[in-house]
């Protein structure tokens, strides 16, 4: 069985995911980069430069295709499968988009990523929040349900982990990773929710993010 999971395209929103609130995470100094789970290309599409060496790496084939009218360079298959044909040390910035959490063993996929990095690459991620607040308040707490649902979200029925802002910066580091950015991005807008956070006095500041962006390079020894 493939290490990674399968995503069904006829999901609502499969193709182009710009991801417009990743790019700020991406260093200004990275040439050569590589998007792991890249979709159709539209996050590469932003990453583009004259400078620039683009990579993806795309199980669906349909999705791969339309990522190669962007990219330099598109291979179709799971992460495993195709790790031997990425170049070693090559890559300033390694991306998984949503990607880890539809892994079984994310902790030696990031590992796998360290031989791929130049001196000063780094590893950029965004992952699902399980603290999010609309799923620890209204999945958890108050129907008391653990349900994976088939639309996406936080309990979408392709994630194989689920993680909190504290066990993404401990995978990281158990790794061997210094984590540089661990912070959230998607905040929630409601309002009671916003007001139900800011009376736990701090505690639950981290549930107002859907999602967890990160930033980590290899500890060198």
């Amino acid at each position: 069985m493939s290490e990674q999971s399968t995503i069904d395209i006829n999901k609502s929103g499969y193709f182009h995911r710009s991801r417009p609130e990743m790019f700020k995470y991406i260093p200004e100094g990275a040439v050569r980069i590589l998007e792991v789970g890249c979709n159709d290309g539209a996050f590469c599409a932003t990453l583009k430069r004259t400078d620039r060496e683009i990579w993806g790496l795309e199980m669906n084939i349909e999705a791969a295709q339309k990522a190669i009218e962007i990219c330099n360079y598109v291979l179709t298959g799971d992460f495993n499968e195709v790790y031997e044909q990425l170049p070693k040390n090559h890559f300033d910035c390694v991306i998984f988009n949503d990607v880890l959490e539809h892994i079984y063993s994310p902790w030696e996929t990031i590992q796998k990523v360290k031989p791929l990095l130049t001196e000063k690459g780094v590893i950029v991620s965004s992952i699902p929040n399980f603290r999010y607040i609309a799923n620890i308040f209204t999945e958890i707490i108050w129907h008391g349900e653990f349900r994976y649902k088939p639309e996406g979200g936080i309990l979408d029925d392709t994630h194989i982990r689920f993680f909190t802002p504290k066990s993404i910066q401990r995978m990281y580091q158990e790794q061997g990773y210094e984590v540089l950015i661990n912070e959230g991005i998607n905040p929630s807008k409601s309002w009671k929710e916003k007001l139900f956070i800011s009376l736990t006095f701090g505690i639950l500041k981290d549930a107002r993010y859907k999602q967890i962006a990160t930033v980590a390079k290899p500890v060198l020894t």
